[in-house]
């Protein structure tokens, strides 16, 4: 189970939390691994019309989810909290802005559907031969 370890409201409406997946897993060494996520509402504000909307509703849910995973391997215990820090402090300062734009919402709603369109086209086809 995932603990949070902080949650940054952003002034476009998410909340982006950092969730810790930090694992032992040999000697005194650990994977320090961290999710970065939000959830995104879907809004009809963000299609040009109800029958986009309905279609995204209809292939994404009400909602979809920005999950990033980042981590560093090889971690003595001793130093897993500070590495923790620092990833977190590395998203923040390179990638952040750009989840915290006014535009990400829509943008990586539509990114989202655009790939839920994808794989509803790349559906494997079965086809059953006829018996003579």
């Amino acid at each position: 189970m995932a603990t949070v370890l902080r949650e940054v409201p952003l002034q476009n409406g998410l909340t982006v939390r950092f969730l810790d997946h930090t694992r032992h897993y040999f000697g005194d060494f650990h994977l320090v691994r961290l999710e970065i996520a939000c959830d995104i509402r879907l809004d009809a504000a963000h299609f040009d019309n109800a029958a986009a909307f309905e279609e995204a509703r209809r292939l994404l849910g009400d909602h979809v989810s920005y999950r990033r995973f980042v981590e560093q391997m090889g971690v003595p215990t001793s130093s897993t909290d500070d590495v923790k820090q620092q990833l977190m402090a590395h998203f923040t300062s390179h990638s952040l802005r750009y989840v915290s734009s006014h535009a990400f919402p829509a943008r990586f709603v539509h990114s989202e559907l655009e790939r839920a369109r994808g794989k509803r086209l790349k559906a494997p086809v079965f086809l059953v031969s006829g018996h003579d």
